[in-house]
């Protein structure tokens, strides 16, 4: 496990998001991922899986944060895929300001559960005026969640 943690991609949207749904969103985020995997994996397939999480209980955890996720059969290495809203992207129950799409292989569900707690831990650690700082530059909002993320 420690070795595909090593191997995290991390990738932070560059630039506020127009007013959108979730769900558009949420295709965006997997579309920017599917630009950074050399896998033979589908778009529509991890869509699929996360749209599907989202039915059974919504990502959305608090602090304006939501957390899709996808695990995906055969994927090498795990990656996270953030962006950032101002306006707000209205989520299944709440409104979500920073969006962490988590996609994990299937074959390794501790992955998923790592990244989701320190995901969740990082932004519990800063206020919304820190977050808010850190969204000015996605340079400085990767480089903290790296650090975090521990890649």
């Amino acid at each position: 496990m420690d070795k595909l943690m090593d191997q995290l991609l991390l990738k932070v949207h560059e630039g506020d998001l127009p007013s959108a749904d979730w769900q558009q969103v949420l295709r965006f985020l997997v579309h920017s991922a599917a630009l950074h995997f050399n896998e033979s994996h589908k778009e529509e397939d991890i869509i699929t899986d996360a749209l599907d999480r989202e039915q059974v209980e919504s990502t959305y955890i608090g602090l304006g944060l939501a957390v899709p996720h996808a695990r995906v059969h055969g994927l090498r290495r795990p990656g996270v895929y953030v962006t950032f809203s101002r306006v707000g992207i209205p989520w299944p129950t709440e409104e979500a300001h920073l969006i962490a799409l988590l996609i994990v292989p299937w074959e390794n569900p501790e992955i998923h559960l790592q990244l989701l707690s320190r995901t969740v831990r990082w932004r519990k650690s800063l206020t919304e005026a820190e977050l808010y700082a850190l969204a000015e530059s996605p340079e400085k909002l990767e480089t903290t969640l790296c650090t975090e993320l521990g890649v």
